[in-house]
């Protein structure tokens, strides 16, 4: 297969992240919720920011943050509560980046698999500021949403709280939850 076959492939992988609407606004009646691909597009530049302000590998992080829902575009945009009715979630996600890393030249295929492995495990100190700037990033959207008045999002900036470790990063979203 040459380059232009490969590059179309995975271009196809980003055009479903880019058409795929989040599945929890959806189910709280927001008519024109953001794709999976823009809500990527925040936890990276969220993950640029933090990571260099707190002196952590910036590439590593923002490598993590766009690829942290490329499995969606396999398996598509799930809830927790459907994520737990998954018993081998992990391992189809996985199946999702081998798809992917498969397409590209070895070096990009092993970046990718050992991202995407720290990032699903938490296993360094940058995947657990994505994992968190994963759940601001959602916490953050779901004030925005309530602002415009879908006030089902409470639900999911009070899930966001919870799940945030990083007591800063927490801090900050219930002071913007008070705002």
């Amino acid at each position: 297969m040459s380059m232009d076959d490969d590059l179309a492939r995975i271009y196809d992988a980003i055009l479903r992240l880019k058409m795929l609407r989040r599945t929890g606004w959806l189910k709280r009646g927001v008519v024109d919720a953001e794709s999976v691909a823009a809500h990527s597009y925040a936890v990276a530049l969220l993950s640029m920011i933090l990571a260099d302000t707190r002196g952590l590998d910036v590439e590593e992080a923002v490598r993590m943050a766009l690829i942290h829902d490329l499995p969606e575009a396999f398996i598509g945009d799930l809830t927790p509560s459907e994520k737990e009715k998954i018993k081998n979630l992990r391992e189809r996600e996985m199946e999702a980046i081998m798809e992917i890393a498969k397409i590209l030249p070895s070096r990009a295929s092993e970046k990718l698999i050992e991202a995407w492995r720290r990032y699903s495990e938490g296993s360094s100190e940058v995947a657990r500021l994505v994992r968190d700037v994963d759940k601001l990033e959602m916490g953050l959207q779901a004030l925005d949403y309530i602002k415009s008045g879908y006030l089902g999002a409470w639900e999911i900036y009070e899930s966001a709280l919870k799940e945030i470790r990083d007591p800063e990063l927490r801090e900050l979203l219930r002071r913007l939850g008070r705002a």
